[in-house]
């Protein structure tokens, strides 16, 4: 799935921390768009549609909604609480992974590991059971490292720029060393500074809030970055697809009519003593890409 923009198609999913419920808490809310990666988690204290619908809403008025919402078949996702939410954003298309098929949902799922992996180590080194506590700093964890898919880290993709901690990111060290109050900040930034405008908004500004060569200002250049970031992030989703084609295409060899093959049953569908896969004969391949296959079986 190639995306363009963001909130173009974002997933959900659950991860379950019931056998390690922290209070109240037992499960965690992971909510990604799928172009930047960009992740936000969240504890939950059960699975009902209405909690989840109430996480969905305090994303949604702080990123906005997105064209298409993507989760599993999960009863807390199926839901005529879920549904209405569609009333308030009525562009909003919901739709649900294929039935015992976790690879509709790859993306998120391969993020919930990773998130599982980081809830572990954040335990572990404050010594605590507590993960409730730590899911905003796993959240910044997650989304400041790199990703391998588009080649940045989430936060460079949805915002442009690496992660700022403190005035010390964009203030020179000289200043930093006389900063007593705001308005000595404010005396030794402004001196001998010259104001320019923008010459996309117009905005004035100081030399030391933009680009003075390109005459443009911080906010203008933070949207030029993040567009640029979005696209490059895109095309290395596009690289990273036309890889896994070819793998899988190399794997998995078209089936020719007659052939025999194996076919997994899901665990759910079988007991213990039961096989593991079927033999089927492919009969034929049809238009839309599928083999139809044969089986015969025995009363």
């Amino acid at each position: 799935m190639i995306f363009s923009e963001l909130n173009s198609r974002c997933q959900l999913d659950l991860i379950d921390y019931q056998s390690q419920a922290d209070g109240e808490y037992k499960f965690v809310l992971v909510y990604q768009d799928h172009l930047t990666k960009f992740c936000i988690l969240k504890p939950l204290k059960s699975k009902r549609a209405e909690e989840v619908a109430y996480c969905l809403i305090d994303i949604f008025t702080v990123f906005g909604a997105p064209s298409v919402l993507q989760s599993d078949n999960g009863r807390e996702f199926r839901n005529q609480t879920i549904d209405s939410l569609k009333e308030m954003w009525p562009e909003l298309s919901i739709i649900h992974g294929k039935p015992r098929h976790s690879q509709s949902q790859g993306s998120v799922e391969r993020a919930n590991q990773d998130i599982e992996n980081m809830i572990i180590t954040w335990m572990k080194d404050n010594n605590t059971t507590k993960w409730s506590e730590g899911l905003r700093f796993i959240q910044f964890m997650k989304n400041k490292a790199f990703h391998r898919g588009i080649g940045r880290s989430p936060y460079e993709a949805m915002f442009g720029c690496s992660p700022k901690v403190g005035i010390s990111s964009n203030t020179p060290g000289n200043i930093l060393k006389v900063l007593n109050t705001d308005k000595s900040l404010n005396n030794k930034i402004n001196k001998d500074l010259q104001k320019n405008n923008c010459k996309i908004c117009k905005h004035i500004f100081m030399e030391n809030e933009g680009n003075t060569e390109e005459e443009l200002c911080q906010l203008c250049i933070n949207k030029e970055n993040i567009s640029n970031k979005r696209e490059e992030a895109k095309e290395c989703l596009e690289r990273q697809a036309k890889r896994m084609k070819l793998q899988s295409d190399m794997s998995h060899p078209p089936a020719l009519q007659g052939c025999n093959v194996r076919v997994k049953i899901p665990d759910v569908d079988r007991s213990k003593c039961d096989p593991q896969s079927i033999i089927a004969i492919v009969l034929e391949k049809t238009t839309d890409g599928f083999y139809r296959l044969g089986n015969f079986f025995y009363l």
